[in-house]
């Protein structure tokens, strides 16, 4: 009779451990779980190995009836070990008979787990940029773009061009809403935010866009630029401007190394992120000095201009220690072999896959049919008219491997989503449209394929609302009414 009740009570404890394990909610999903046959109401770390085997992000998490042991090879697996430690505490609090005990062996399927916040369409408090940074770390995601200039404005502090203050960092409203708006950064808050990130294990990746989106530096420096209109103001709408900087002009080149100069200072990244989207070349293509030049290089077109003056950047960032990336245009010839682009036109990234693998480019994936997360989340939220709607299943639909076999898009290093902010004034609105969806992005990019479940998903966002809140002063309940107007 006590043998059969031990084995009645072994397969109780088994079943009750299957169960929970199906409710652990952990985002994104761990690598590996392996169950042991037992419960645990104490996560408390007894126990830090320090193991060569595991990889820079990788960590394995032993929780035993007694509390946790946890390894890893470096700072930011810890990090990752705790976060992982602090979301199966907030499960805690809610299983009051407890949690199964089991080893978690984890690390992230992609190297490069991103958020792009721009802060040039509006200007975002440093506090606030230090509030995403806390959800970026809780959920594993490892690297920040700072999108620093744009038409609209610019933020980054340049010795001797004092003028990016006090013309290019202001605005006078934005579509219409009769609300200035201006903002400028400081050296020493930039180096402030890097360290914040570096101490969560998230390296800081700085956009100063070029050639094109750069109103807001014509505005205070026109001689950078081919042929600007008298009296150009920083742009106080959306869209493209045709202002580009006039890749002859000596001037603007040298603005460019100070530039590069102060970026080494600031930021540890070894990446710059140089925009390069959306730059039409009506101006390059009438412009004397562009004209010459084309002559003088054999260029037989503004393509070949381009390509020109992207090494010419790619140059000046290799004397400093750096590389550029760029937002892919339909192109692959105006990039080098080796560099990295980001997909992001809609419906284009199948197209971008078989293109950039040809040229021997990297490739970091932010689709807008998938990782645009300024774009609305429901039916009934404002799309301004024009923008696509991503769900948060839409969002979670992103396949890193667009089905294709490992030969073909093994030169895929990562997921990215964007914060566009023409229409999210405030660090609020920024939160309300990235989130839930960026737990997605980081499922995608952490959890293995095999892993992937929607259904579960589901219910661990669902989960996550209430700790999410206490932690973050934020709501995840997203509703046809509930989203702040943008004015």
């Amino acid at each position: 009779m006590k043998k059969r009740l031990s084995i009645l009570l072994g397969l109780s404890t088994a079943l009750l451990a299957q169960v929970s394990l199906a409710q652990y909610q952990i985002i994104p999903e761990p690598a590996n779980i392996k169950l042991s046959q037992s419960i645990t109401k104490k996560l408390n770390i007894i126990q830090e190995k320090k193991n060569a085997q595991l990889g820079p992000e990788a960590y394995k998490l032993t929780l035993t009836p007694k509390g946790s042991i946890i390894e890893y090879s470096t700072p930011v697996g810890k990090s990752f070990a705790i976060v992982t430690l602090e979301q199966l505490s907030d499960q805690l609090k809610t299983s009051p008979d407890g949690i199964p005990t089991s080893i978690i062996s984890d690390q992230p399927t992609l190297p490069w787990r991103g958020m792009m916040i721009d802060v040039a369409r509006h200007y975002m408090p440093m506090k606030d940029i230090k509030t995403l940074v806390d959800t970026m770390h809780f959920y594993k995601l490892n690297k920040l773009h700072i999108h620093l200039t744009d038409d609209q404005g610019w933020r980054l502090p340049i010795p001797g061009y004092p003028k990016l203050k006090t013309i290019s960092s202001k605005r006078e409203e934005m579509e219409g809403n009769k609300t200035p708006s201006e903002g400028m950064y400081t050296k020493e808050e930039l180096k402030a935010l890097v360290k914040y990130c570096a101490d969560r294990g998230i390296e800081v990746i700085p956009e100063i866009d070029v050639p094109g989106h750069n109103q807001a530096l014509a505005a205070a420096y026109p001689e950078f630029f081919c042929s600007p209109e008298p009296g150009l103001k920083v742009r106080t709408t959306a869209g493209v401007s045709k202002d580009l900087l006039c890749p002859q002009k000596k001037e603007g080149l040298k603005f460019m190394g100070a530039v590069f100069d102060e970026l080494k200072d600031i930021f540890p990244s070894k990446i710059v992120h140089l925009g390069g989207d959306e730059a039409p070349t009506d101006k390059w293509q009438t412009c004397p000095l562009c004209k010459e030049a084309r002559t003088k290089k054999n260029q037989k077109d503004c393509h070949d201009q381009m390509r020109d003056f992207f090494e010419t950047m790619t140059q000046m960032l290799a004397k400093r220690g750096k590389e550029p990336q760029f937002w892919y245009e339909d192109n692959a010839s105006i990039y080098k072999k080796g560099q990295t682009v980001f997909t992001w036109r809609m419906g284009k990234t199948p197209s971008t896959i078989k293109h950039t693998h040809e040229a021997g480019l990297k490739l970091i994936l932010a689709p807008g049919e998938h990782c645009y997360f300024d774009y609305p989340q429901l039916p009934q939220h404002n799309n301004r008219g024009w923008m696509g709607r991503i769900t948060l299943e839409q969002a979670y639909n992103l396949d890193p491997t667009y089905k294709l076999p490992k030969d073909q898009n093994d030169h895929i290093v990562g997921v990215h989503c964007t914060m566009w902010t023409e229409y999210l004034p405030t660090m609020d609105q920024v939160l309300y449209r990235a989130y839930p969806r960026a737990m997605a992005l980081a499922e995608k990019g952490w959890t293995p394929k095999e892993s992937w479940s929607w259904d579960k998903f589901q219910q661990k966002v669902q989960a996550h609302k209430p700790s999410f809140e206490k932690r973050f002063n934020h709501s995840l309940e997203r509703t046809p009414d509930n989203e702040k107007p943008f004015k």
